[in-house]
């Protein structure tokens, strides 16, 4: 709808106006939280240039760089995600917009951990917890999210106990939101998938393959029939791991091959977890 709705906004000659903007905006938003931000990144790109006046990307809105920024990490960007990450935080903290402070904060401690400062993101997540506490209900979603991304931080400190108690505490959390009927469903499969991950470091292959397969079922129920999707990708290329630790090896290329078809198309051939999946696969040398 939102593509239909901008090829009519073109045909009426409306295409660089600031109503196109906000359409292009939400546009790419829909396709970031499908999981394909290859697409999604063109279109926000557009929203920014519709947005854009003499100042440049000064008069564009922080949600809007934040967006932005989210997809760039997504992609592997890391360097331009953190720029607009941080150039959204700063107009946001401006503004008093207190909605992308937060998110920025929790962004920026995405991308830090990415490029390898778990320092750093460790000092966004401990600056926007008590925001969120003052902001948001007890049993909100953005704190299962938060504990599951400080269970992040801690793998990436090599502290895996700690990373898998916390990984623990996110699913639960979340689950007990979901029962009585909050929002968030769509984070489960990535809380379930980062556990997975931790329990194939821990050498528990087969935990992993239940969380990922359960994962993998939960992204594909979502999914539009047909769709690539990066998160689709995402919990193939965890099961097959999980399915490769246990000698599964032909069962493990067959998902590793999947994980392959659906980074190629929505994160690009050169993406880190592309070119993983290809190898697993043993697609590497063909696809080169």
């Amino acid at each position: 709808m939102f593509e239909q709705a901008a090829e009519r906004m073109t045909l009426l000659g409306r295409d660089k106006t600031q109503a196109a903007g906000t359409l292009f905006n939400n546009w790419a938003l829909a396709l970031s939280q499908l999981g394909q931000p290859l697409e999604a990144e063109k279109i926000f790109r557009r929203a920014i240039d519709v947005s854009r006046d003499d100042r440049g990307e000064q008069a564009v809105s922080p949600m809007l760089l934040v967006n932005y920024a989210r997809t760039l990490s997504d992609l592997g960007r890391q360097k331009e995600a953190a720029d607009y990450a941080e150039r959204g935080y700063a107009k946001a903290k401006q503004a008093g917009d207190e909605v992308v402070v937060n998110q920025s904060l929790l962004l920026r401690g995405v991308i830090y951990r990415a490029q390898g400062d778990v320092a750093r993101a460790k000092e966004m997540l401990v600056e926007v917890e008590p925001r969120l506490r003052q902001a948001l209900p007890p049993g909100h979603v953005a704190f299962a999210s938060l504990t599951s991304e400080q269970a992040l931080n801690a793998r990436a400190a090599n502290d895996l106990k700690t990373a898998l108690d916390l990984s623990n505490q996110a699913v639960t959390m979340l689950e007990a939101t979901l029962k009585k009927g909050g929002q968030g469903a769509e984070g489960l499969p990535t809380f379930l998938l980062r556990r997975a991950d931790l329990e194939l470091q821990l050498g528990r292959p087969r935990d992993a393959e239940n969380d990922a397969g359960r994962g993998l079922r939960l992204v594909l129920e979502a999914a539009p029939t047909g769709t690539f999707s990066s998160r689709i990708g995402r919990a193939y290329l965890v099961l097959a791991r999980a399915l490769d630790a246990q000698g599964k090896q032909e069962e493990a290329r067959d998902a590793a091959r999947s994980a392959a078809a659906h980074f190629q198309n929505a994160l690009g051939p050169e993406q880190a977890d592309t070119r993983a999946a290809q190898q697993l696969a043993g697609l590497g040398s063909q696809n080169r």
